[in-house]
């Protein structure tokens, strides 16, 4: 056990490596304390149960999400603006926090307890922001998007297969990553801005 790094977050730290490198089903308290040189039993004076402690390793990955999001989106006034960062702030977490990110999609709500209401609803912070703005963008007549709620929605996907093609390696190796990462986010960006003609 590393004498710097208290207990808790050697185990999280532990658990979520272990996701990311073998998947949930490889996932065991005896594996854990076996890699952080303790008992079982010192588990579970932090946690109750292993979805105990998937619940904390996704709300403590949301939770830096939607921080990172914020830091950068909050501050910006303009609607446009904000929606591209926070398209951008999206993409830049997945790929530079790998297993963070993972953590977030990786273990299948059907694999453990149903996930608490009050931590999903959490969860969804800067997603509504992501509709707060495009609602803003809509009222001033910046995008023309029939249902904000759908419109996030169908972004969120995008920007997850954006990111996923990338941490799993299955980009074209005629495509540059870094081009193709901010092609792809001009793509999604330009697709809900409203067309200007010239005369």
């Amino acid at each position: 056990m590393n004498e710097e790094t208290p207990l808790r977050d050697q185990i999280l730290d532990i658990s979520r490596h272990m996701l990311f490198e073998d998947g949930y089903r490889s996932l065991s308290m005896r594996k854990i304390a076996k890699k952080a040189n303790v008992t079982a039993t010192s588990i579970y004076l932090y946690f109750d149960n292993k979805d105990h402690l998937l619940h904390t390793l996704i709300e403590e990955s949301v939770e830096d999400l939607s921080q990172f999001i914020e830091s950068r989106a909050l501050l910006i006034d303009d609607s446009i603006e904000r929606f591209k960062t926070i398209i951008e702030s999206y993409v830049e977490f997945g790929i530079g926090h790998p297993e963070k990110y993972e953590i977030i999609y990786q273990v299948r709500p059907d694999a453990m307890a149903r996930y608490p209401k009050e931590k999903f609803r959490k969860a969804r912070r800067c997603y509504e922001l992501l509709v707060k703005t495009i609602e803003e963008s809509v009222s001033k007549g910046l995008m023309e998007v029939g249902n904000p709620v759908v419109a996030a929605y169908s972004i969120w996907a995008q920007l997850h297969g954006i990111v996923s093609v990338v941490l799993n390696k299955r980009l074209d190796s005629r495509i540059d990553q870094q081009q193709f990462i901010e092609d792809s986010i001009e793509l999604v960006v330009q697709g809900f801005l409203v067309r200007t003609t010239v005369s």
